[in-house]
């Protein structure tokens, strides 16, 4: 039912501005009940919240009454998650999906435009899922697990990392997925399109009529390792914090002049540092618990940067 257009919103993660690295509702615990007929005033379906992060195809279909993407209380834990079937619709299947975007409803043709504003650059996509496949044509049914960071140029989207998996396998417990991110680019991205179906061709019709795919309580991983080395071209350089001093501690193999600059996650710079010699250690008394970014450039190399975390 679902034509698959990619779209993508700017988000920066660099020289200054940072802006969202997780999403909302990924436990999904928070749904409404949308009703959409004043001749039928208890016909609803259901939606993810919020409806600006989150979206799924049930619109397309209220002249039917039939949607394929519903709250369960069938949750790995808490009191929800969400559920997609593949549902029979005008004798077409329909998959279930739940992503990231927004839903231009208009039967058949109906358009969904996947990505939400996002910064950052997760290591990997997590989460529960279980799943039944029904065979179509002698053919075994795929759910669709996905999420994509990519970056808008001009009019072209270019793909930065994906994390995906596609199983025809019936799997009847919740089960854990663990999806690395790879990285084919090291442009920084300005959305993240996160995706799942029920039959991972619904978009051209295609699925077992009965596959049924459960999510519940995903994450977006971010490597928070306290020490971690930057390697830029022949240099290298660690940096790490000190949670007892307070302090932020580096190591470098050389000696050249060098900056380091601090950020919070809204972009604000907080301190700046020349460096000299091989090691530094650099007072920043006060910082609140959270993530931050330190941002180190030398000479005309391409500046790196690397989060660390304070508790």
């Amino acid at each position: 039912m679902i034509k698959n257009i990619l779209s993508f919103v700017l988000v920066i993660v660099s020289l200054g501005l940072f802006a969202q690295t997780t999403l909302p509702n990924m436990d999904f615990e928070d749904w409404q009940q949308k009703h959409y007929s004043t001749l039928f005033p208890n016909n609803f379906y259901w939606e993810c919240l919020p409806t600006t992060t989150w979206a799924t195809g049930n619109p397309a279909s209220t002249t039917v009454n039939i949607f394929p993407t519903t709250r369960t209380d069938d949750a790995q834990s808490g009191n929800y998650a969400a559920c997609l079937e593949t549902k029979s619709i005008m004798t077409q299947p329909a998959s279930g999906t739940l992503f990231t975007g927004w839903f231009e409803p208009n039967l058949m043709n109906s358009v969904a435009h996947f990505g939400v504003p996002f910064t950052g650059k997760p290591d990997a996509f997590q989460g529960w899922y279980k799943y039944t496949s029904v065979s179509y044509s002698g053919t075994p049914d795929e759910c669709a697990i996905y999420a994509i960071l990519s970056r808008w140029n001009g009019s072209q989207r270019v793909e930065i990392a994906r994390a995906e998996l596609y199983s025809s396998q019936t799997i009847t417990q919740y089960t854990y997925f663990n999806l690395p991110f790879v990285y084919v680019s090291a442009l920084e991205p300005d959305t993240i399109s996160v995706v799942f179906a029920s039959s991972r061709y619904g978009d051209t019709f295609q699925g077992g009529i009965g596959s049924k795919l459960f999510i519940d309580n995903i994450n977006l991983y971010y490597d928070l390792s306290p020490v971690q080395a930057v390697n830029i071209g022949e240099q290298k350089i660690v940096i790490s914090y000190d949670n007892i001093r307070s302090s932020i501690n580096i190591y470098r193999n050389t000696a050249a002049d060098g900056k380091l600059e601090l950020y919070d996650l809204t972009g604000k710079k907080i301190k700046t540092w020349s460096l000299q010699g091989n090691t530094s250690e650099l007072p920043v008394p006060g910082l609140t618990t959270g993530i931050y970014i330190c941002r180190y450039s030398i000479g005309n190399e391409k500046p790196r940067v690397q989060k660390i975390y304070v508790n």
